[in-house]
């Protein structure tokens, strides 16, 4: 009895740290693609898996205070274009505000 406990024990632990470890991954994909996989996401998981720790270090930046930040684009609200980051450099100051509105 106690071999086929340690047993399930260890595929447990195994099972945990797959799951930890394809969370953190997804994380670190685009905001698209780690939609998708949280959409499969069973409640019970955000009560066992560290996702608040795991959010954070995925979603840390490596800028430093007076750095540019990365450039990147986003569709305008009617869809029409895109806008980059880049193309205000040298123009005025850009304020960026980032915020969840969900």
């Amino acid at each position: 009895m106690k071999k086929i406990l340690i047993r399930v024990l260890i595929v447990l632990v195994v099972l945990y740290v797959a799951l930890v470890a394809g969370l953190a991954y997804a994380m670190r994909q685009p905001p698209e693609t780690f939609g998708r996989v949280m959409k499969h996401a069973p409640m019970a998981a955000f009560l066992v898996l560290p996702f608040e720790t795991l959010w954070t270090q995925a979603r840390a930046g490596s800028l430093d205070i007076g750095e540019s930040a990365p450039d990147f684009s986003l569709n305008t609200l009617d869809h029409a274009r895109q806008v980059k980051l880049s193309d205000f450099r040298g123009r005025r100051p850009v304020v960026l505000i980032f915020g969840s509105y969900t």
